[in-house]
């Protein structure tokens, strides 16, 4: 398992572009991967690609970094993060007898604007981040070899 994980990051630090691009594409493959738009996280790194010019494997590892393992912690942190920024906190029926269509969409509602974003603003905080790491890891290793 280890040695999977050195070899696809060896496949990236290998790549045929400047660090700043493969950097780039980390850092947008990251905001992807924490976007609220659960199953077009492979759709979107595709056209990122495609669009933007970026390589696709680092774009895809970091698309991934939501799957089936992470993304209850990773959407929770999410909804915490959202909830810490705009004050807002989701806001449950009274009991599932009294549950009216109204009080579902206020709910969703309550839920969602928090949710929607955090998962926005960590993917731009992470992202950055990424970003800046990646890019010092892929200069160092390539100043070593």
């Amino acid at each position: 398992m280890l040695e999977k994980i050195r070899h696809k990051l060896k496949k990236i630090l290998n790549l045929d572009c400047s660090p700043r691009t493969i950097a780039l594409s980390t850092a947008v493959g990251i905001f992807i991967g924490f976007s609220p738009y659960i199953g077009l996280h492979t759709a979107l790194a595709i056209g990122a690609s495609f669009i933007f010019g970026l390589p696709f494997y680092p774009l895809i590892v970091g698309a991934y970094i939501t799957n089936p393992f992470t993304i209850v912690p990773v959407y929770t942190l999410c909804y915490k993060f959202g909830e810490y920024v705009t004050g807002q906190h989701a806001v449950r029926p009274p009991s599932f007898s009294a549950m009216t269509l109204q009080s579902v969409l206020h709910t969703a509602k309550t839920f969602f604007i928090p949710f929607f974003v955090g998962t926005h603003l960590l993917g731009l905080i992470l992202g950055a981040i990424a970003y800046i790491l990646t890019y010092y890891i892929v200069k160092k290793y390539r100043g070593r070899v």
